[in-house]
């Protein structure tokens, strides 16, 4: 990919007012999936604006990138990867300071990228719902801009690249409504300051769980982990055991990556991805475990106002429950087109909803926490849509 570099106009915005009401491809999300969908076709001749628009519903480039924990550094997230072609802005993710925070340089970064090769990402814009046009092969997607009047937009195609990250997922227990304290999903928390001096409860059993549990240890009063099975930590030589916390992801074997496909396929749920993957153990993760701090103390059966009972017995006194459960795909927008299976999934096929074949979701399935293979998925889905758009909708509908 080629771009011509330029002096960067960081005050440069799309008025979205200016987007076509007739477009052929809407693309939902500004992450790196979304924006690599906007590059590829972009180097494939296709002009924003003009033949797709790509609306975001943050404030700033970078997707979730810009708005993780400000304990999160560049060091200690591997998977940190960014669309094709920054490279040639003479920017290499590999190059950055180890130390510093993933959420202060994602959004520069990105904007710089997203000006460097014009690609005029309309934000903020909240998509509010996408429907079928009733007896035409197109649809309509609504969105609104800050507080004007909502405004339609019409178009063949729409890709589906908002990710999870705004929808966390958090269980239901009895007596939760009752807890006296604080609950939070991991993904509403941007400093963990506020947890300094409290008992603090951690949910889950993935990544996420273990590298809170570490931040709190040195700040909390105490801290208890609760999974609703022993934790899955890679067993590897300990001579070769990586000094960063999140330094390595078990791959998944073809039989995992044949059944992650078929329930995809099959619009089932999917098993968790710790469940396949594992949790990375490093030298530092090793050591907490040796001196207790990330031992699970089993499932959750019940909340208090002052604190939680375990499938035990065992009761944690608790002023604060951080849910690390996970998150779901974001698609309340795009609920009137019934793309969900009745298990509460959507069905795919290469990405393309089975249900509707004028909607792609991007980042949903296999590869939804792996940033590196949702990049190669965006490129692959933006060259097919490439295709498409050469056909006429009766080919396709």
């Amino acid at each position: 990919m080629t771009a011509q570099v330029r002096p960067q106009r960081l005050d440069r915005k799309p008025d979205v007012l200016s987007v076509k009401t007739d477009i052929d491809l809407v693309v939902i999300g500004a992450g790196v999936p979304g924006v690599t969908v906007a590059a590829t076709l972009a180097e494939m001749g296709l002009r924003p604006l003009r033949d797709f628009v790509v609306f975001d519903a943050e404030p700033q480039p970078g997707g979730s990138w810009g708005r993780g924990w400000d304990f999160q550094t560049v060091g200690h997230t591997p998977l940190l990867t960014g669309p094709p072609g920054l490279s040639e802005l003479g920017i290499r993710l590999s190059d950055q300071d180890p130390e510093a925070i993933v959420r202060d340089i994602m959004p520069p970064l990105m904007r710089r990228y997203e000006d460097a090769y014009d690609l005029y990402v309309a934000r903020p814009v909240r998509v509010l719902r996408v429907e079928a046009m009733r007896r035409s092969p197109h649809l309509t997607v609504h969105i609104q801009v800050r507080d004007r009047p909502p405004r339609t937009i019409t178009t063949r195609y729409v890709i589906n690249a908002t990710g999870d990250w705004s929808s966390p997922f958090v269980p239901w227990y009895p007596g939760a409504l009752d807890f006296a304290g604080e609950q939070l999903p991991s993904a509403h928390i941007e400093s963990l300051a506020g947890f300094a001096g409290k008992r603090v409860m951690v949910v889950g059993g993935g990544r996420s769980a273990v590298t809170i549990l570490r931040e709190l240890e040195p700040i909390a009063a105490a801290t208890a982990w609760s999974t609703r099975r022993e934790p899955d930590f890679h067993e590897l030589p300990r001579l070769t055991l990586p000094s960063r916390t999140d330094s390595r992801q078990r791959e998944m074997d073809a039989r995992h990556e044949a059944e992650f496909v078929r329930f995809v396929e099959r619009g089932e749920r999917l098993p968790s991805e710790v469940s396949v993957r594992g949790i990375p153990l490093s030298r530092g993760t090793l050591a907490a475990i040796r001196r207790g701090l990330l031992v699970s103390r089993g499932p959750l059966a019940s909340i208090q106002p002052d604190g939680v009972t375990l499938a035990s017995g065992d009761r944690f006194e608790a002023d604060a429950i951080i849910w690390a459960t996970g998150s779901r795909p974001t698609m309340r927008h795009l609920a009137p087109l019934q793309l969900r299976e009745q298990g509460g999934m959507a069905r795919l096929r290469d990405g393309w909803s089975r249900r509707d074949n004028r909607v792609a979701l991007l980042g949903y399935g296999t590869n939804r926490r792996n940033p590196v293979a949702a990049r190669l998925d965006a490129e692959r889905l933006a060259e097919g849509v490439f295709d498409r758009l050469g056909e006429t909708p009766a080919d396709v509908k």
